[in-house]
C-alpha cells in the first residue's frame, strides 16, 4: 500500500509540470503573507524579512519539503511598497525554485489600507527521473534523466487591512505550463480554470487588556479540480503569545503556537495531523516560521498581527 501511495504522490509531482507552478501549502499564512498575495509587501510598516521551512508528512517517502524567504518594505513615499521572495521546493522526484520580484501600491482609505500588488518572476523545475521508480524501461521519458525547464509567471493581488482586520484576495502564480512530450517543451498560456484563486481574511478581537482572540481562514480554489477551507483561531495573550488551530477540510488539522519576542521579531511553530489513511504512514507535518521587522519607517503603536 505505501508504494502505491507513493506512486500517487510521484505522479501528482510530476503533473505539476503540466500546470501551474509551485504554491506552497503553509499553516501560518497570515504570518508569511508575500507566499501568495504580492499585495502584502510593505504591509508590516518597516523592511521586513521572513524565512519559513516546511515538512509536510515526515517519514514518507518523497514527501513534500518547502522552503520560503521573502524581504519586503515601504519605500519612503509610503504608497509604494517593493518585496523579493525565493521559494524552493520538493516533491517527489521533482525540485522546483522559483523567484519573484513583488510590487504593491497602496492608499489610505479612512483608518485602513488598499494596496494593489503585482509580482513577476521565474521558477525552475528539475525532474530526477533516476529516483523514480518504474516498470517500463524503455519509457521515452527515461531518455532524459534530468529534464529541467525554466518557466515565467505572474501573480496578482489586493489586500485590505487596519490595525484589527484583514482581507486579501490574490491570483498567485497564474500562468500554466503545459508540456509537449514530443518537443519537449512547454507552452505557456492562461486558462483562468486552472489557476490558483485565494481569499484570506481575519479579525482580532479584544476580550481585555491581557486577551485577544482571531479568527482567520483562507479560500483555495482552483476552478478545474476542488476549493479548499482553512479555518483557524488563534488565542493571543498580552500581545506576547499566541495559541491557535486550523482545520482543513481535505481532513489536516493543526496546533499552531507563536511567540512575539519583542515587537520586531517573532517566532512560530505548526504541527499538522493528516486525518486520512495517509495518516499510517507519516508522522504529521511541521512548519517553523521567523519574522524579523528591521526598520520600522512609518509610525507603528505595537507589534503587527499579519
Amino acid at each position: 500500500m505505501r508504494f502505491h501511495i507513493l506512486h500517487i504522490v510521484l505522479i501528482m509531482g510530476f503533473g505539476g509540470m503540466v500546470y501551474g507552478q509551485m504554491l506552497p501549502l503553509l499553516d501560518q499564512y497570515h504570518v508569511n503573507g508575500l507566499a501568495i498575495n504580492p499585495a502584502y509587501a510593505g504591509s508590516q510598516g518597516a523592511i521586513t524579512a521572513e524565512l519559513c521551512s516546511r515538512r509536510q508528512w515526515v517519514g514518507f517517502e518523497g514527501a513534500p519539503r518547502t522552503l520560503t524567504f521573502s524581504v519586503h518594505s515601504p519605500l519612503r513615499n509610503r504608497k509604494v511598497n517593493l518585496g523579493v521572495i525565493v521559494m524552493s521546493d520538493r516533491y517527489g522526484s521533482s525540485r522546483e525554485t522559483g523567484l519573484m520580484l513583488n510590487y504593491a501600491f497602496r492608499m489610505d482609505l479612512g483608518s485602513a489600507k488598499l494596496s494593489l500588488g503585482l509580482a513577476a518572476g521565474i521558477a525552475g523545475r528539475t525532474t530526477d527521473m533516476n529516483s523514480m521508480r518504474y516498470i517500463d524501461s524503455g519509457d521515452l521519458l527515461l531518455e532524459d534523466p534530468n529534464r529541467r525547464a525554466y518557466l515565467p509567471d505572474f501573480s496578482f493581488g489586493t489586500y485590505y487591512h487596519s490595525d484589527r482586520f484583514y482581507i486579501g484576495l490574490s491570483m498567485p502564480l497564474f500562468l500554466s505550463h503545459s508540456l509537449n512530450e514530443g518537443s519537449g517543451r512547454f507552452k505557456t498560456g492562461f486558462h483562468p480554470s486552472e489557476s490558483n484563486y485565494m481569499l484570506t481574511g481575519g479579525y482580532c478581537f479584544r476580550l481585555s487588556e491581557d486577551f485577544e482572540i482571531m479568527p482567520s481562514c483562507l479560500v483555495r480554489s482552483v476552478p478545474v479540480n476542488n476549493t479548499q477551507l482553512d479555518v483557524s483561531l488563534s488565542t493571543i495573550f498580552r500581545e506576547k503569545l499566541w495559541l491557535g488551530f486550523s482545520v482543513r477540510t481535505n481532513g489536516n488539522i493543526s496546533a499552531i503556537i507563536q511567540m512575539q519576542v519583542n515587537q520586531q521579531f517573532r517566532i512560530g511553530y505548526a504541527y499538522g495531523y493528516e486525518i486520512s489513511e495517509l495518516s499510517n504512514y507519516q508522522q504529521g507535518s511541521h512548519e517553523i516560521i521567523l519574522a524579523y521587522s528591521f526598520n520600522y519607517l512609518l509610525e507603528v503603536m505595537g507589534p503587527r498581527y499579519f
